[in-house]
């Protein structure tokens, strides 16, 4: 397989999934490519599951040779928590993954020497051919450079100038357990189920996830659950201050949670949640949080400059849609540079259908927020366009 002949070398931005998916994609095309990663060695994925989406299986099996069921595991049934206790139950078949597992079978397929981590990129200059990626004292001209450094990108002004996240007005408390770690009756109820709960503005979900190096065996596995719950931009300054007085600001990582926020989390999780949710956080020796944020793009091309994944929409985790959509825009391109007689032809074609995407995604995830009841003040006045806030 070949792409249009005036494509032969890209340039990426950010070696997280959206990086990397386009990389596997473009690799695959015969394409010179490299990926910069401004952080160093393989990034903690504990507590961050996924639903393993069709665009993500496809992706596994076709560019990196594994079969998405042995890495994921399987649900038969959605659980529904209710006020009074009792659970509703109906079949609905899903498949969960973790963000690790997708992360090592795409590191597993790209060549070692392609990914260049620790060296983050200083500057990114559009030229007629392409751009010029700078890393430290080094300049590398390329034909096509994609921009996948996430929601906090650097490097999305290049591309569009109305695309900076919003805060959505409330955060996911998350976790992980090993599966060990569990009651034997706590394992038994939610095995083989995706659970949920609806509270007053919140929501709670969880279900099992593989263990390390991707392991689905019983009892190896882990148990990753999210809480939905409002934040004031006081509170979210508060929750995201890690137990050194540290601000961190949009997230906190595993491990850094203050004393008093976690006496908080296990406080309300006693007061509000159905007993078996709230195991589930009394058992987690190391939640963490994160805000909840919309970023939409009106441009994802800049002549030879592409802005995917999240640096493009951030899109509300109910969606189950980030992942798949990053994977979306890597295939989609793909086969775009494969089939047009032009690069120009293709990369129109791709902003087009991405576009398209990612504003239906995005829309989809702020209604779902909104139907939950947890939309704060300051996301509401963003989408009716009364504030320019950033986070």
């Amino acid at each position: 397989m070949t792409a249009t002949p005036d494509v032969t070398s890209v340039g990426i931005v950010g070696g997280s999934l959206a990086g990397l998916f386009h990389a596997v994609a473009l690799t695959g095309l015969g394409l010179d490519v490299d990926v910069w990663e401004r952080s160093t060695g393989r990034p903690d994925d504990r507590g961050a599951g996924i639903v393993l989406q069709p665009g993500v299986a496809w992706f596994l099996r076709e560019f990196c040779g594994v079969d998405p069921d042995r890495v994921s595991v399987p649900v038969t049934h959605r659980q529904f928590f209710t006020g009074d206790g009792n659970v509703r139950i109906m079949p609905m078949r899903q498949r969960m993954i973790s963000w690790g597992t997708i992360y090592q079978a795409l590191r597993d397929v790209l060549p070692a020497e392609r990914y260049h981590d620790g060296q983050p990129v200083t500057a990114l200059v559009p030229s007629a051919a392409g751009a010029t990626v700078h890393v430290g004292e080094a300049a590398r001209a390329v034909d096509l450079a994609i921009i996948a450094d996430g929601s906090a990108s650097r490097h999305r002004g290049l591309v569009t100038p109305d695309g900076a996240p919003r805060y959505a007005g409330y955060v996911a408390y998350r976790g992980v357990v090993d599966e060990a770690d569990l009651p034997k009756e706590l394992v038994a109820r939610f095995d083989d189920r995706f659970s949920f709960w609806d509270g007053d503005r919140s929501q709670f979900l969880c279900y099992f996830i593989p263990g390390d190096f991707g392991t689905t065996a019983t009892g190896r596995r882990r148990m990753n659950w999210v809480w939905y719950t409002r934040a004031d931009r006081p509170e979210l300054a508060r929750v995201t201050t890690d137990r050194n007085g540290t601000r961190h600001g949009l997230s906190l990582p595993p491990g850094l949670l203050a004393p008093q926020v976690r006496t908080d989390l296990l406080a309300r999780a006693r007061s509000t949640l159905p007993p078996p949710l709230c195991h589930l956080v009394e058992h987690t020796a190391e939640p963490f949080v994160q805000a909840i944020l919309d970023a939409r793009a009106t441009r994802m091309r800049n002549h030879r400059i592409l802005l995917t994944g999240d640096a493009a929409f951030v899109v509300r985790p109910h969606t189950a849609a980030s992942t798949e959509k990053a994977a979306a825009d890597a295939i989609t391109l793909f086969q775009a540079l494969r089939q047009a007689p032009s690069a120009d032809t293709a990369l129109q074609t791709w902003e087009r259908l991405r576009l398209a995407e990612g504003t239906a995604i995005h829309d989809q995830g702020v209604g779902l927020g909104r139907r939950l009841g947890l939309d704060g003040p300051d996301a509401a006045a963003a989408a009716d366009g009364r504030t320019g806030k950033e986070p």
